[in-house]
């Protein structure tokens, strides 16, 4: 398959892809919401209360509260709009899963524009709040929103009730030391994957580093100890989370509208350095813990990874539903003396034979999403530079190499005032900042060597130019 046609497959994938009893309603303020959920106490949730309480609270410190973000943060408009959906997108799952575990009705204020913006990623998260049930908002500009307003789509339930049946099946835990078998240890990393007092970078952090401390211990009881030790100790952050990606299973619901998310901006800009450069700006950073770019180019990768899966196993299961009805259909139509019977076979036969190849063609847009991704072209890294310089401003080339240029800038050059460096420095250490990151997502054999970290030089405020005579 032709790259054009993988970009084209996978771009036509992301297209195709309460009743409650009447009782007190707990009005949340967001100084209050510790106290409700620990005196709940009901809830079988994944979540812990003053966990719960840290995500909801969140709600209210997303960037696109401030209206001056763009210029705060030094970012562009359609910049801080992604990480405003990022961010959205880990809370609304939050939501879902309250809604979907506790037994007791309660309600969120938030800001009046807030509800919108979680409607406008329910693609990605499943979940919609019905803007006729809330009443208007008071003088502060915030508006109550009671949970039988927070509508959660059933394909979210069915994930919820799943993992819940995971973690009910045993006892998670947050310490290494308790694991007793291989089901207690899926249901902790479900349960720690599903925390939401961490952002998504938070979340793998930890559970990486529990997964680390679970293993170590494993080695300390082993026949070799000094060198089951030493493995472990060798592994890097991206093996233990392809570990805990093939134990966990099914992406975790907490993570899987982020990984959709991820696929869809990978999809529309054609390229892995938007949502890499998404994901880089909110993970931690700091002299004692740098970021490390492999891992999260890594953690990209498997959220991508497991999206697109869970989008083949669905279709999978779908395949199987269409065979059945065919079978069962075909068989109607070759001993059925009833004519209309038989007319009625014939029909469900097509929906069938229908939704079997519309499954197919799914599974295949999805593989193509994959193949796209682990094998990235460089072509549009190769010619950024004159991309980025082209008198045509309304081509898809010249947009393309805007977006990777500003996303790249904002991501590695934060601090820098673009008006006192040299454009041309900067664009070339851009050129090769998209390449090296292009590179972290191919097999280590492919990698360009005219990108590397080497090829990276210092900024340095242009020379001023001599006065005129």
């Amino acid at each position: 398959m032709a790259k054009n046609d993988k970009k084209s497959a996978a771009k036509e994938a992301f297209k195709k892809e309460n009743d409650a009893k009447q009782q007190k309603i707990d009005v949340i303020q967001t100084g209050d919401l510790m106290n409700h959920f620990a005196q709940e106490g009901t809830t079988k949730s994944t979540l812990s209360p003053d966990a719960t309480v840290m995500a909801l609270n969140g709600l209210k410190t997303m960037v696109h509260d401030n209206p001056n973000a763009a210029a705060y943060y030094g970012m562009s408009d359609d910049a801080v709009k992604q990480l405003n959906q990022f961010t959205l997108a880990g809370f609304a799952t939050i939501l879902a899963i309250e809604v979907e575990t506790n037994k007791s009705q309660f309600a969120q204020r938030m800001l009046e524009k807030q509800p919108e913006a979680i409607n406008a990623i329910s693609e990605f998260t499943g979940v919609r709040i019905n803007l006729k049930a809330l009443p208007a908002p008071d003088k502060d500009g915030m508006v109550t929103v009671p949970s039988t307003a927070i509508e959660v789509s059933e394909e979210a339930k069915k994930k919820i009730k799943e993992e819940n049946k995971k973690i009910e099946k045993s006892t998670p835990t947050t310490n290494p030391v308790e694991i007793k078998d291989e089901d207690q240890l899926k249901a902790s990393l479900i349960h720690i994957l599903a925390k939401s007092s961490e952002n998504p970078d938070g979340k793998i952090h930890t559970v990486t580093n529990f997964y680390r401390g679970y293993l170590t211990i494993q080695a300390n009881r082993a026949e070799n100890k000094e060198e089951a030790l030493q493995k472990v100790k060798n592994m890097s952050r991206s093996e233990l989370l392809n570990e805990i990606a093939t134990l966990v299973g099914p992406c975790p619901f907490a993570l899987e509208g982020i990984g959709k998310m991820f696929r869809n901006l990978m999809v529309k800009s054609g390229s892995v350095i938007t949502p890499f450069c998404l994901y880089r700006r909110t993970a931690k950073n700091t002299d004692k813990d740098p970021v490390d770019d492999a891992f999260v180019a890594d953690v990209v990768k498997t959220l991508i990874t497991w999206s697109c899966n869970s989008v083949i196993a669905q279709a999978t299961n779908s395949i199987a539903d269409s065979e059945r009805m065919i079978k069962k259909n075909q068989k109607i139509i070759d001993e059925s003396k009833d004519e209309n019977e038989v007319t009625i076979a014939k029909t469900a036969l097509r929906y069938g034979e229908s939704q079997k190849d519309r499954s197919l063609a799914i599974i295949e847009e999805m593989k193509a999403t994959l193949e796209t991704m682990n094998t990235m072209s460089l072509n549009e890294v190769d010619n950024l530079i004159s991309n980025y310089n082209a008198e045509d401003t309304e081509s898809e080339a010249y947009k393309q190499a805007h977006q990777i240029v500003d996303n790249i800038i904002k991501t590695y050059y934060k601090g820098i005032d673009l008006e006192k460096v040299d454009k041309d420095q900067l664009l070339n250490n851009v050129q090769q900042r998209a390449g090296i990151i292009i590179n972290l997502f191919r097999d280590p054999l492919s990698r360009s060597i005219a990108y590397t970290e080497a090829n990276l030089t210092e900024m340095k405020e242009k020379a001023e130019e001599a006065p005129k005579k």
